[in-house]
């Protein structure tokens, strides 16, 4: 099978992108994301504190997470329970980003990443894709902005689904992440040598579909 493996910070455009690419290619687009989020659901549910790395690892064993692919479209399930409508909100941000630094949390995930990608071709986009879940895949991009645009386009995202929402909170939450991303011991994100990385401030998003899909090799 194959596989495009897409890596960049928070805010970068990366899940939009990815399921372009995915329906230019015909296949479907598996956003990572949204698995770390399911647990940061979990977590929230059951009241744990997600600093306590023994309360989330006991919280693990109890939970299960699958990716089923309806009309072309990601839903993710926790405990059998389609919570894909729950998972993109900054609660979620944040959560995600402390609990996603835990090498129990990544671990309870990576088989399936790596079954889903072996099942069909795959365009899949998250922080440690190239570097670490599809380590072999031929097909390597990093996607990259300054903070402050990806800000920008995070900011106006919320405002279009009726949020309320504050530029400057979003700013110093997204250079939070990349700290976080980029700091974590356990599968940080990074642009692998391998990768090739697009600078997309200045790009509109079929510019980066195109970069992308320029450089891919389906054989």
């Amino acid at each position: 099978m194959l596989s495009v493996a897409i890596d960049g910070p928070a805010g970068v455009g990366k899940s939009t992108v990815s399921k372009l690419v995915a329906n230019k290619l015909g296949w479907h687009c598996l956003d990572t994301g949204a698995l770390y989020r399911a647990i940061a659901v979990a977590c929230l549910r059951a009241k744990i504190d997600i600093k306590n790395i023994e309360e989330v690892k006991a919280l693990l064993n109890k939970i299960v997470i699958e990716v089923k692919f309806e009309n072309g479209i990601q839903h993710t399930y926790l405990n059998g329970e389609d919570v894909t409508k729950f998972l993109r909100t900054e609660e979620m941000d944040m959560l995600s980003s402390v609990t996603s630094a835990y090498k129990e949390v990544r671990n309870s995930i990576i088989d399936l990443q790596r079954n889903l990608a072996k099942q069909e071709n795959l365009v899949v986009e998250g922080r440690d894709i190239t570097s670490n879940v599809l380590k072999e895949s031929k097909n390597k991009f990093y996607l990259d902005a300054t903070a402050e645009e990806r800000a920008k386009r995070r900011y106006k995202e919320r405002i279009d689904r009726g949020e309320k929402v504050n530029y400057n909170d979003i700013l110093e939450d997204l250079i939070q992440r990349d700290k976080n991303d980029m700091t974590r011991k356990v599968a940080p994100l990074v642009c692998t040598k391998d990768s090739i990385k697009i600078d997309t401030t200045s790009l509109t998003i079929n510019e980066v579909v195109e970069e992308i899909l320029k450089n891919v090799k389906l054989n």
